[in-house]
């Protein structure tokens, strides 16, 4: 196996990585063969940014869950909005 080989990871590796990356349980070796990749590959770098868009969505759905009160609100907004149609 060449250098290039031991380096370079598949498309599905280097999904795995931005998941471990995620989590915070991606080593220094793993992290360099992830931006490497991710300078090659249009595929997983829109991947990259699709998953960064939902995680802030979901963090923001997250935030809301955790103040019911403005959480209420909401739902009373759309359940009066919905009964007007």
């Amino acid at each position: 196996m060449n250098a290039l080989q031991t380096i370079m990871l598949s498309c599905a590796k280097a999904t795995e990585y931005l998941n471990l990356r995620e989590e915070g349980q991606l080593n220094t070796k793993q992290s360099l063969q992830l931006k490497l990749h991710l300078l090659a590959c249009k595929t997983c770098k829109a991947y990259e940014k699709q998953s960064e868009i939902l995680k802030n969505m979901f963090g923001a759905y997250s935030e809301k869950q955790s103040k019911p009160q403005k959480n209420e609100k909401f739902k009373a907004g759309i359940k009066a909005k919905l009964e007007d149609l």
